[in-house]
């Protein structure tokens, strides 16, 4: 009954208070200016951010977000609904991928330690390629699997064409990965398979639905084009970072949290004890962990691809009722770094009683039960309950880009004056504003007429309105929570209309 509640818990997680906050930023902005931007230009092929054309990234991402807009309207719940459900998704897709290899119990504990993942539902409530690009491999790697030991032709094809939207959503990786996977998996158990002219004719068909866009673009904006395609796909292997080999074998231990040490645990049961059934998800684990081990450039979302693999491994370890005398501690220890975590966010962070409550309550509801195998589970539920519905809240009182974008708005409504932000650029304002926004100008470089929002004491104007704003990045999240709680890296800045009676 409890595994069935927490269930019941995750689905309400992924979509309570997700359009709260505003947009994040920088990296969220992204996505949401140029995918609004989509709707309105009718333009779906070239994402334009800011008045700039901004080719990082294929335009899978934009063309969802674009069709939230269309559905929901211009919000943020709208920016997020896809990555939620497809967070969910992804989830489905370990589910019965767990089912098929571990029976009904494994596959409940797989589904759990995906979706309540830190990594992975922080990813699944903001906007970026990370969590489709999980998906639609996952999705690509189950059926390829299914077709495989069915021998049917026409799953082959959807799990191909699952690829080419990887490739739609973040380049050459999408078919890379899972083609990696399948081919080591295949050399290993059979090896005759790779012979088949089906998977040869399978890639030229990912080359062409996914490849189109790059293409295109290639055609259109050729030299800035080549210019960011070969830095995002070929010189973060070697050139732009440098992070230590091992950097991926210490960042699972959080971005993997509640389960993390007990999937460390989890894999080496499944190697000592010959688990021939967990072959497929153990090769795509290693393929996923070693390929981006090599990359020079490491960034923690890079292998989130794994993730459902390593979902599995850890949920067919839990259903398995072995080295308990491994788990209990495990499962002990994680427990209580969950309810720590959650009792120094709240008395640090922002205390809600009622929240701190029911959330430490859940924490510990599988210790008076005893059912250890489930409490890294509702502990982490707990802890990602109460930022969602205390602190998220609390974060937003620091965050007023929704009120300046109105207030621009206000003065300017047709949009007639250039818009300025001197001392920074806070990426989510082209959205609220809905308009360029310029950057990167010296006060001496203002043309009036015109609206400026700047940092206090750059230059003399009369003040409209007048906010803190944060100067450093949103997405390094616990940095910025330890900033509000020192209050550093806030400023003051001031909104002026300089050239109209000024």
């Amino acid at each position: 009954m409890s595994r069935y509640l927490i269930l019941v818990g995750v689905l309400f997680l992924y979509f309570y208070n997700l359009g709260l906050n505003q947009v994040w930023q920088p990296n969220e902005a992204f996505y949401a200016d140029a995918s609004k931007n989509m709707l309105k230009t009718g333009d779906f092929l070239t994402p334009v951010f800011n008045g700039e054309v901004r080719l990082n990234k294929p335009p899978l991402t934009y063309w969802l977000t674009a069709l939230s807009f269309y559905l929901f309207g211009l919000n943020e719940f709208a920016l997020r609904f896809f990555q939620a459900l497809l967070g969910l998704g992804t989830g489905a897709i370990t589910y019965l991928l767990a089912r098929r290899l571990s029976g009904e119990r494994g596959a409940l504990y797989s589904f759990l330690a995906l979706t309540l993942s830190f990594q992975f539902i922080a990813n699944s409530r903001y906007t970026s390629p990370e969590v489709l690009l999980c998906f639609f491999t996952s999705l690509s790697l189950y059926l390829w699997l299914l077709s495989y030991q069915k021998g049917s032709h026409l799953l082959l094809l959807l799990a191909l064409s699952s690829s080419a939207l990887a490739v739609l959503t973040k380049g050459p990786v999408g078919f890379l990965m899972p083609a990696g996977v399948i081919f080591i998996y295949l050399l290993l158990t059979d090896r005759r398979e790779l012979l088949s002219p089906k998977y040869y004719l399978g890639t030229l068909y990912v080359a062409l639905a996914g490849g189109w866009w790059f293409i295109y673009q290639y055609i259109v904006n050729r030299e800035a084009f080549l210019d960011i395609f070969l830095k995002e796909n070929i010189r973060r292997i070697y050139a732009l970072q440098r992070d230590p080999f091992y950097f991926y074998a210490l960042d699972i231990n959080v971005s993997f949290l509640p389960f993390s040490f007990i999937f460390y645990l989890a894999l080496l049961w499944a190697l000592r004890k010959n688990r021939r059934e967990l072959l497929f998800p153990i090769v795509w684990f290693f393929t996923v962990f070693v390929a981006f081990s090599l990359v020079k450039m490491k960034i923690p979302v890079y292998i989130m691809p794994a993730f459902p693999a390593m979902a599995v491994i850890t949920g067919s370890f839990l259903s398995s009722g072995e080295w308990r005398k491994a788990l209990i501690p495990s499962s002990l220890f994680l427990t209580l770094l969950m309810v720590v975590a959650l009792w120094v966010g709240a008395l640090l962070l922002g205390f809600n009683p009622i929240f701190l409550v029911v959330s430490t309550l859940i924490a510990i509801f599988p210790l008076l039960k005893r059912d250890l195998s489930l409490a890294p589970a509702f502990a982490g539920f707990g802890l990602l309950l109460y930022l969602s519905g205390a602190l998220l809240p609390r974060v937003e009182e620091y965050r007023t880009y929704r009120e300046i974008g109105k207030t621009v708005k206000e003065l300017d409504p047709k949009g007639e004056l250039p818009t300025y932000e001197l001392g920074a650029f806070h990426h989510n304002l082209p959205f609220y504003a809905d308009r360029r926004i310029i950057r990167n100008r010296l006060p001496s470089q203002i043309e009036p007429p015109a609206v400026v929002l700047l940092k206090k004491g750059l230059m003399e104007c009369k003040p409209i309105r007048r906010w803190k704003l944060y100067k450093g990045s949103e997405s390094r999240f616990f940095k910025f929570l330890r900033d509000i709680k020192r209050n550093r890296n806030f400023y003051d800045f001031e909104l002026c209309i300089l050239g109209r009676g000024s």
